[in-house]
């Protein structure tokens, strides 16, 4: 049996398109795509290669979390 369409849906995600340079951010509370603008894509993308490269993605987004509400 599925699993219910709520507990399918990511709490986080990454859109990144490199050769538009066009990127866009899901999160599950805010319930929709946040597009970033082209200034934004460099930094985008070194947070996507930090997620794919590190041994635990889950805690490294934590980490980043963490670092930046503590600088909001």
């Amino acid at each position: 049996m599925d699993e219910p369409t709520e507990s399918r849906v990511p709490e986080f995600a990454i859109f990144q398109n490199s050769r538009t340079r066009t990127a866009a951010i899901w999160t599950k509370p805010q319930g929709r795509w946040q597009e970033c603008t082209k200034e934004e894509y460099p930094a985008i993308s070194l947070f996507v290669t930090l997620l794919r490269a590190s041994p635990n993605p889950t805690e490294t987004l934590k980490e980043i979390a963490k670092t930046m509400n503590r600088e909001l």
